[in-house]
């Protein structure tokens, strides 16, 4: 066990970010000495083409600048290159820049076979040619003469050009550069990798460790958090702080724990409430059978029928508990048919008026003519008797319950309006839960077991039926339902 601690310990989400940006950190320090070991030389030889080609071109465009050769002279120290001019005609040296130790043109033993092979070659290439060669392989295109003496096998870049200016006169531009950086320059290189390297270091690390603390900070907090919410309090909150995605999460779990902790007093609500019903019955049955068998002269009718009512009262509330697990499970099925749903409402209004004659009970049925759906009878039959037994329950003084048939193009909504206390509107999304009561004190049903909106709310979501309650307070509410219209 006390390994285990120590590997989450070592595995924390704090370790991984550390590791995972000190590895990015090596990853690229590594990648720049590679590219330093391998690219240098290359990108100095492209660097040195570049610049020779731009020497070239400056100086071919200010050919009749009157001081020529102070501007050779310029360019040569601009781009650390050497410089000939020489007629193009007579080979004649006529200006010369040097700014490389061994440079090949100062070791030339032969200008005038240079003058030619190199004019040769840049005449087949539109004035201008750009060659790299060892220095023991510079010799002359004709005869294959060495110009230089084969003391080094170091590389060398030859960049010809033919000039011409406005008189007409042609002369042949070369120019010599070194296409490998001189040690100096490698190792002011070299050592600026490495300071670098040591400040990019430090700086990931202090990074690394500021990163994986500021991340894993919220993180720990909600895991703490989550701890406690394990636990048993639903009462806890998660901060919601850090990068977006953990606020969005601490949101989630927040919202979440808002459920955990509803739904846990709904729990205990509906263990109490249903405690409540099935003891009612039950003590009244218990109570009874005791009295009649003490007393047995008064088994009578009335006697036995109250404990038929009661038996019959607590046979509802446990198939009406079966019923509401066996559709949220989805193991209830229904059966769809085409029936009258006016008929349905009309026969279920007749029921309930023979039965409340007595209590004064106004229940009326507005409607324009049948309507025909798509619908299991049984089920519908319960939707509508456990939303009139409720709107019997709640209604106003007045007694009196109103349900509507409206049709709107191929759609017919069924509303049964009561006109009681009403409901408020944050406890209007609550009211199709099991067992909610909206006044927190368990009141025992006129009719029904409690659990009849819950069993209204199943039954149409498996019709695909649309559904709601409108209420407003002191004026009674409104619950409705939508099917859809297969024959008017």
């Amino acid at each position: 066990m006390k390994q285990n601690k120590e590997n989450k310990k070592r595995f924390s989400i704090k370790f991984h970010i550390f590791t995972g940006v000190a590895s990015l950190s090596v990853a690229l320090i590594l990648v720049l000495w590679i590219f330093h070991g391998i690219f240098l030389n290359a990108a100095f030889k492209m660097a040195k083409e570049s610049d020779i080609r731009r020497a070239g071109n400056l100086l071919s465009d200010n050919i009749d600048e009157s001081d020529i050769s102070a501007l050779i002279s310029q360019v040569s120290r601009e781009y650390e290159l050497c410089a000939m001019f020489v007629n193009a005609k007579t080979g004649e040296q006529l200006y010369k820049a040097h700014m490389l130790n061994n440079c090949i043109l100062c070791g030339l033993t032969d200008s005038a076979a240079l003058v030619s092979g190199w004019h040769a070659e840049a005449a087949k290439n539109d004035g201008e040619c750009t060659i790299i060669l060892p220095r023991n392989q510079f010799k002359d295109f004709d005869t294959d003469k060495d110009l230089v003496e084969k003391n080094s096998s170091e590389k060398c870049l030859i960049y010809t050009k033919i000039l011409t200016n406005a008189a007409g006169d042609e002369y042949l531009l070369i120019l010599n550069a070194d296409i490998a950086p001189i040690p100096a320059t490698a190792n002011a290189v070299r050592i600026v990798l490495a300071l670098a390297t040591v400040v990019f270091c430090a700086l990931t690390i202090f990074i690394s460790l500021l990163l994986s603390k500021n991340l894993s900070k919220p993180i720990e907090k909600i895991t703490k958090t989550a701890a406690e919410l394990r636990a048993g309090d639903y009462k806890v909150r998660f901060e919601d702080e850090g990068p977006q995605e953990i606020r969005e999460l601490a949101d989630t779990l927040n919202a979440m724990t808002t459920e955990l902790d509803r739904a846990d007093s709904i729990q205990k609500e509906l263990v109490a409430n249903i405690s409540h019903d099935l003891r009612t019955p039950l003590t009244m049955i218990s109570g009874y059978s005791e009295f009649m068998r003490d007393f047995p002269s008064e088994v009578t009718p009335e006697n036995m029928q109250v404990i038929i009512d009661e038996a019959s009262r607590l046979n509802s509330l446990v198939n009406d508990l079966l019923l509401v697990s066996k559709l949220q499970s989805g193991a209830q099925a229904i059966e769809m048919k085409k029936i009258c749903l006016t008929k349905v409402i009309s026969d279920t209004v007749k029921r309930y008026e023979t039965l409340l004659s007595h209590k004064e009970y106004k229940i009326s049925f507005i409607h324009d003519g049948d309507v025909y759906v798509s619908a299991d009878e049984t089920r519908l039959l319960q939707v509508i008797y456990n939303l009139v037994n409720n709107a019997i329950n709640y209604t106003g003084e007045d007694k009196t319950v109103t349900i509507r048939q409206d049709v709107l193009d191929d759609i017919v909504r069924i509303s049964i309006i009561d006109t009681g206390e009403g409901i408020s509107e944050e406890n209007l999304p609550l009211v199709w839960d099991r067992y909610y009561k909206i006044d927190k004190v368990h009141k025992r049903a006129i009719l029904g077991t409690g659990l009849g909106l819950s069993i209204v709310k199943n039954i149409l979501m498996l019709h695909n039926s649309r559904f709601g309650v409108s209420s407003e307070v002191s004026k009674g509410s409104t619950f409705w339902f939508e099917l859809k219209v297969i024959d008017k």
